[in-house]
């Protein structure tokens, strides 16, 4: 269920290549000894999760430290990220990174591609998030929901989205939930939010 993803490898000492294999172009990353410089790496942008109100609200980073999880969105391809000496934390990231493999619990969301559509949905049951990766954990209650997208309007991600015709049609309610014929409310509709008199 997981989007295909990245994997890293030593390259000479001095890089760490991170490898996006999915269609989707987005997958979450980790690296658990060294702290990394996404910042001259061309065609390749590292988010962190910043908030959850409904959908998923990426912040745009340059430098992280060790162990830190995020998103990486860019083309299908390898990429060679420098490896720093060390990188001020990274505030406010809610996507925890994994650094050994971990097995998922009740309230962890795993990044996905499923209908054209990009998103962090519910980890199923015993599901083994490997190494490298990152996931989101949210409390049961009101803030549990089925598929949380990710916020186009505000990252890079929004070109690669917006682009696909069959995303721009697609519907969410605020809670995540697809919804084929709209009533009066607030809606997510090909990513943004629309008000449905």
């Amino acid at each position: 269920m997981m989007v295909g993803g990245t994997n890293s490898a030593w390259a000479d000492g001095e890089n760490v290549q991170v490898t996006i294999t999915s269609e989707a172009e987005v997958a979450t990353y980790c690296n658990r000894d060294k702290a990394l410089d996404f910042s001259s790496v061309e065609g390749l942008t590292a988010y962190i999760v910043y908030s959850i109100e409904g959908w998923i609200n990426l912040q745009a980073v340059k430098k992280i430290p060790a162990g830190t999880g995020v998103v990486v969105a860019g083309e299908p391809k390898t990429y060679n990220v420098p490896v720093i000496s060390s990188a001020d934390p990274v505030v406010g990231n809610l996507l925890i990174g994994v650094t050994s493999d971990y097995v998922a619990e009740e309230g962890d969301y795993v990044l996905a591609y499923k209908d054209n559509t990009r998103g962090f949905f519910p980890a199923n049951d015993d599901l083994v998030i490997p190494a490298g990766k990152a996931y989101l954990h949210i409390d049961g209650g009101s803030d549990a929901r089925s598929f949380l997208p990710l916020d186009i309007e505000t990252t890079g991600i929004g070109a690669l989205l917006m682009n696909n015709e069959k995303v721009k049609k697609k519907i969410f309610s605020l809670s995540g939930q697809r919804v084929s014929q709209p009533k009066k409310g607030l809606y997510i509709i090909g990513g943004r939010k629309v008000v449905v008199k």
